[in-house]
């Protein structure tokens, strides 16, 4: 629960900034009379992440807070996942309770985060460049907090892996040298590079449906450098969407009926 919590606090808020440039209605969502930061920590080791929204609906997200910021301090990690999952939770204001008004905003612009993330329909580009950030964000802290994360690291090597298509607003890195991920340029020469020829290439991949060697032999899908470093980066890149996209009940029914013997299957 702990690595659930770290994902949500460390890779998936921090998306909030990265397309609200791009989503007018996630700017419409964080927007208000004036601009307000709150700062979410959780007990344990985990550093605070600090939101900051502008009237206008701008995002910035660091992990630093700021004197004048509102502090919502969680007492459990999963105190703090029931409020990602829009649920009731216990925390505690330790400051800038003048702010506790504008929280709706924070709220609302965590649905439609949500809506962006979960739904391709919604924007498929936005879809596909919010979960290849979340998911290299991810990658970093599975990595550091995983028990198997210093292992996998040690074979990964501390090179620079960037992936990118020519749909997304810009391309994304992982620096596995310092465990950290960003978009733009890449902070040092890259060990492995990875290119998808086109959105659909891309959707496919996220969707855990994309045929690689037929990819690779089409030229949708190209790959520079150490291919296995790009194959153990996927599998982490797996582990991190199987614990933040966990099963439905109703999809879990249906790959067990999908998956059991023939003879036991209804017609």
């Amino acid at each position: 629960m702990m690595l659930l919590a770290a994902l949500h606090l460390e890779a998936v808020l921090p998306a909030l900034a990265l397309l609200a440039p791009h989503d007018a209605e996630l700017r419409r969502a964080a927007s208000g009379s004036r601009a307000f930061a709150v700062a979410l920590s959780v007990r344990g080791a985990f550093a605070p992440r600090r939101l900051a929204f502008s009237a206008e609906g701008g995002i910035d997200t660091a992990k630093v807070a700021q004197s004048g910021d509102l502090r919502l301090w969680f007492p459990t990690a999963g105190q703090f996942l029931r409020v990602i999952n829009q649920q009731p939770a216990m925390l505690l204001p330790l400051s800038g309770w003048g702010s506790l008004g504008q929280v709706g905003r924070f709220s609302a612009a965590g649905r439609r985060l949500d809506q962006l993330l979960r739904y391709p329909h919604e924007n498929p580009a936005l879809f596909a460049f919010g979960n290849l950030a979340v998911g290299l964000a991810g990658a970093a802290v599975w990595l550091r907090l995983h028990p198997q994360g210093a292992e996998r690291r040690t074979r990964l090597g501390d090179g620079v892996a960037t992936f990118a298509c020519p749909a997304l607003p810009a391309p994304l890195w992982l620096d596995l040298r310092t465990l950290t991920s960003g978009f733009g340029p890449a902070p040092r020469p890259p060990m492995v590079e990875v290119t998808f020829a086109n959105l659909p290439t891309l959707l496919a991949e996220l969707e855990h449906r994309l045929d690689a060697l037929a990819a690779l032999g089409g030229g949708e899908l190209r790959i520079r450098g150490h291919l296995p470093v790009a194959e153990g980066l996927g599998l982490v890149l797996n582990e991190v969407s199987r614990l933040l996209n966990p099963p439905r009940p109703l999809d879990a029914a249906r790959h067990s009926q999908a998956n059991a013997p023939q003879s036991h299957r209804h017609a």
